[in-house]
């Protein structure tokens, strides 16, 4: 059996590279909260103080949430990818 659809031609290289600036967008933003929350947010107070205790565990929260965040939309891409190209 053999398909009857040809196979569409790939998308142009500027779709490509605003994917990858999109995704490069959300690392960095979250990367920035994640910084403020490990090194900023730590600094407030004496020894013992919350924010010692909890700024990087914070910061490592939003470094994983920027993950995540990036994997979705990779996701997102793709599904989207692929109903263009079956349609």
């Amino acid at each position: 059996m053999s398909s009857s659809r040809t196979p569409q031609s790939a998308l142009p290289v500027s779709t490509y590279v605003t994917d990858g600036a999109t995704i490069a967008a959300i690392l960095l933003v979250w990367g920035v909260i994640a910084a403020f929350f490990t090194y900023g947010i730590a600094e407030i107070g004496g020894p013992g103080s919350l924010f010692k205790t909890l700024g990087p565990q914070l910061g490592g929260v939003f470094v994983l949430t920027g993950l995540l965040n990036a994997i979705l939309y990779l996701l997102y891409r793709t599904v989207e990818y692929w109903q263009q190209l079956t349609t």
